[in-house]
């Protein structure tokens, strides 16, 4: 978004203007210059760039871990480089309901992966993140396994919880663990009582003024089921937050800008009550094998703010999955 320079005073200079100065008025008038520069900086608005990577399915069959790096590369090529990357979920293909040596590799493949993108990555958790739930996992792991559940998404990435904050450039963060286990060790999307617990405090401690951003795996706002059933089908929560209703009140008061989600694998935006609810699209696009749904590309976003505004777009990465269907 441009400046808006509209406000700005300025001497216009004709050829008619006879203007003489002496170094010493020369000297005072730059120093003014100076001052004004200066002031107009402080004056403008904050300007910064990030990424919105989701559901990337990496794995070593189908050339997923080529497509990842192809991904990342078009990342790093960006024309504003991004200043850091909200990664929303589904890392891998998938840990649920594979063995403990199939888990681990896909997320070491995923780990050489986002080592290449050099900056800070904030993560909000994927059902396939989930390791051991289902019931054909090869050794399935008891549920007081030091690995079982979240624990080896947190080992792996090297974190000590499944949702965060953090703040930039006068904005505040929010990444949220929409990942439920249910009690057949199934998954669905919700946001557990002590996460709910967390957020309430850190949104009362949070300014009614601050621009604020959310990232959840699960959308909290989806027409997908619409697009792909029928509009007479309503989502379950195997598709959204089952919460989100919930989470949508808690936010009303706040100046939230937008919630970025993945898990559909298409790209959509909904907006309501000034907070845009984006739906990222895949890295992976059909879990690699084409687009989904035949017309959402394999692709990642690229968001700009700029003082209270953010815009957005969806970069395809040109990925061909015909190219690599035998690798």
């Amino acid at each position: 978004m441009p400046l808006n320079l509209a406000n700005t005073s300025a001497i216009p200079v004709t050829q008619e203007t006879n203007v003489s100065l002496n170094r010493r008025e020369l000297l005072i008038s730059g120093a003014a210059g100076l001052a004004l520069s200066a002031d107009n900086a402080q004056a403008a608005p904050s300007r910064f760039h990030f990424v919105h990577i989701t559901d990337t399915h990496i794995q070593p069959e189908l050339g997923a871990t080529s497509g990842v790096h192809r991904a990342f590369q078009a990342v790093k090529a960006l024309e504003h480089k991004p200043g850091f990357g909200l990664i929303g979920g589904d890392l891998v293909m998938d840990a649920s309901r594979v063995s403990h040596d199939r888990a681990d590799r896909v997320f070491a493949l995923w780990r050489e992966q986002a080592e290449t993108l050099g900056m800070p990555l904030h993560y909000s958790m994927g059902n396939h993140d989930l390791y051991g739930l289902g019931s054909e996992a090869e050794g399935k792991p008891s549920t007081d396994s030091p690995d079982y559940g979240k624990k080896l998404w947190k080992k792996r990435l090297g974190l000590s919880t499944t949702y965060s904050t953090f703040d930039h450039q006068g904005w505040r963060f929010v990444s949220l663990d929409s990942a439920g286990i249910t009690p057949d060790y199934g998954w669905e999307g919700v946001l557990d009582l002590a996460q709910i617990s967390w957020l309430d405090n850190l949104l009362r401690k949070t300014p009614r003024t601050m621009p604020m951003v959310f990232l959840t795996h699960y959308p909290i706002f989806t027409a997908f089921t619409q697009y792909y059933d029928g509009p007479e089908k309503g989502p379950t929560s195997g598709m959204v937050v089952k919460n989100g209703k919930q989470f949508r009140e808690m936010i009303q008061k706040h100046n939230v800008k937008a919630v970025f989600q993945g898990h559909s694998h298409i790209v959509e935006e909904i907006e309501y009550l000034g907070v845009k609810y984006i739906t990222g699209g895949a890295v992976c696009g059909e879990w690699w094998k084409g687009p989904r749904l035949g017309v959402h590309p394999e692709g990642f976003v690229s968001v700009t703010v700029e003082g209270q505004n953010l815009h957005w777009k969806y970069v395809p990465y040109g990925w061909n999955a015909a190219q690599h269907a035998s690798a």
